[in-house]
């Protein structure tokens, strides 16, 4: 029997454990108007830092290349801009977001669940976004923030095989509670990497990758949710990125941030050179968050023990769960 076969569930086999669990709604979402780009009232700037991978990464360039291992002629390819691997500032947005929604007083932006509450739905009218939107960007409104592509610093990449992942059945009913309601969001957690037949290239463990975050007009607070969702408040966790994540590929953790604050208005509009950046510090804006009522700790505690690692107590599935 093959690994393909073996992934399937065939021969009879037990499913394993799922690799996932959930983080509860928020009991209450806020909404309210965002501030907008026509006046500039808040913190404007960069922030830079590095990524780490603590387990493979693979972002799918949607392309099979060939390769000159004899085991695997043809694999799935990373994405790529000008030959360089990179990590899209798309993949980054989303990763940042989904950690950004499930901590804070958020809606649920993405689902077409049935089973999902009113009160949870994401709202359409720009004047009454939550915070997740009011960063990110909402239908119909522009967000406060623009994401780089995080280039590979340096090095190779590898080929990791993976077991032969599929599309989670929406309606299955792990993800319903006992009222016949969606749970949470799911997020899965880290583990001993899966091994199996499809080939994928990968940035090996240890590639590092920088990137760029610009931001305008962010409260203190929308700034340091932001910082606690790349894994630097704490209690800390290390996001998960990019495809195989059930098989505890995409484990990055994020360092080296620099927060650089600038005057939005003399910087465009000044005739003069601007004056020197300010640096922000990252522990004063993660506490702002907090003092403006951005984050939920229930929920960001039930979180980091999701995205704890090293986590050399569970292995991740190689077949059917």
């Amino acid at each position: 029997m093959s690994q393909g076969q073996r992934n399937r569930g065939s021969g009879g086999a037990q499913p394993l454990p799922k690799p996932y669990d959930f983080v509860p709604f928020a009991p209450q979402v806020e909404r309210k108007a965002p501030v907008g780009h026509h006046r500039y009232l808040h913190l404007s700037g960069t922030l830079r830092a590095r990524l780490i991978a603590r387990s493979p990464v693979h972002v799918a360039s949607g392309l099979l290349t060939q390769s000159r291992d004899p085991r695997y002629p043809l694999i799935k390819a990373h994405f790529r801009v000008n030959g360089t691997p990179v990590i899209p500032g798309t993949s980054l947005k989303g990763c940042m977001r989904s950690i950004v929604e499930a901590i804070s007083p958020s809606s649920v932006s993405i689902t077409r669940a049935p089973q999902l509450p009113r009160d949870l739905k994401a709202s359409d009218k720009p004047e009454r976004l939550d915070v997740a939107q009011r960063i990110f960007g909402a239908l119909g409104y522009q967000g406060q923030i623009r994401i780089s592509d995080a280039a590979l610093d340096g090095g190779q990449t590898t080929i990791q095989g993976t077991p032969q992942l599929f599309a989670p059945r929406r309606d299955a009913l792990v993800y319903l509670d006992a009222r016949g309601q969606l749970k949470g969001r799911k997020f899965y957690m880290h583990g001993r990497l899966a091994s199996g037949d499809l080939p994928l290239e990968v940035c090996p463990v240890g590639s590092t990758f920088t990137f760029r975050l610009d931001f305008e007009n962010l409260t203190p607070g929308e700034l340091g949710l932001i910082l606690i969702a790349l894994g630097l408040g704490e209690p800390r966790w290390y996001p998960k990125l990019g495809g195989g994540k059930p098989a505890c590929l995409g484990t990055i953790e994020v360092i080296e941030p620099q927060v650089e604050m600038t005057d939005a208005v003399t910087q465009w509009y000044a005739d003069v050179d601007p004056p020197a950046a300010q640096a922000g510090d990252i522990q004063t804006l993660i506490q702002a968050a907090r003092n403006e009522g951005l984050v939920l700790e229930d929920q960001v505690h039930r979180l980091a023990d999701i995205l704890r690692w090293p986590r050399d107590d569970r292995r991740c599935p190689d077949r059917s769960y």
